[in-house]
Formats: structure tokens, sequence, C-alpha cells
């Protein structure tokens, strides 16, 4: 059988940004797997790090943090209220922008998946601080630090 496509294996993976996609769908499995244990999956365990930093954020800031769409944010937003894990407010409604922070609950719960996530680190060997720092810039301008978490 001939071939139509005329790159190889070799010219495929040398696509980064196809590498970086297929290796983020990976590291997601693995940091899941992780987690599971704590019944959080990578993207609580986002919004959870991401309330401890933030300054009172939105939702629609949650999202975007963690690349999320707004509309499942919400979704996601409820079940962390419904463990008790966050609160939400009182004021909250259609248009009202709805400031989200940790319970105690939930800062115990990051508090206990903060070691696994920064264990991850050693997935990339002693590159982690190269791969850290050569992805960043795909992500954007961002204001919070996680220096000091929890």
């Amino acid at each position: 059988m001939s071939r139509d496509f005329p790159a190889t294996h070799d010219e495929v993976d040398a696509i980064a940004a196809w590498t970086v996609i297929r290796a983020a769908r990976e590291l997601a499995r693995r940091l899941g797997a992780a987690l599971e244990p704590l019944d959080l999956t990578p993207v609580e365990f986002g919004i959870l790090v991401q309330l401890a930093v933030g300054d009172r954020p939105t939702q629609a800031e949650l999202a975007r943090a963690v690349g999320v769409r707004p509309q499942s944010m919400t979704t996601l937003v409820a079940a962390l209220g419904a463990r008790g894990l966050l609160d939400r407010g009182a004021t909250r409604g259609r248009g009202r922008p709805s400031h989200i922070v940790l319970t105690t609950e939930g800062r115990a719960l990051l508090a206990r998946a903060w070691p696994i996530a920064q264990a991850s680190n050693a997935w990339f060997r002693e590159d982690a601080g190269v791969v850290n720092a050569a992805l960043h810039p795909l992500l954007g301008e961002t204001t919070a630090t996680v220096a000091d978490v929890p």
C-alpha cells in the first residue's frame, strides 16, 4: 500500500504543538490518577488552588484561569460548593459577579492535594523548570503567584 501523505512519523513527532497537546492529555490522566484518592480532578484542583492564591475571583476569572468554558464553571462551582469546599456568597444571580472563597474544608483538601501536584514535577526529571518556563508564555499574563500555597 502506498503512502498518500508525504510526512514520516518522525516529522509528525517534530511538530511541537501536537506533542504538547498529546503530552497534556497524558499529564491530565496521570495527575487525575494521583488526585483520585482525594476525590479531586485536575480541574477541581485548579479551581481550589486559584481560589487560594487569587483575590476573590469571579466564576468567569476562574474559568479563564483553569481553561474551561464559563458555562462549565457554573456546574463545577456548584458541585464543589455542595461538597462544602467553597462558598459562592449570598449575592448570586444573572449579571451579578459571584465571588467565590475556599471554606475551611476546601483549604484542608487543598493542603492534602498540594504535595501531590508538586510531586508531579518529578515526571519531568531535572527539566521541570525548563518545561514550565517554555510553556508559561503560551498561557498569557498571570497576576497570581503560587509560591505560598496553602
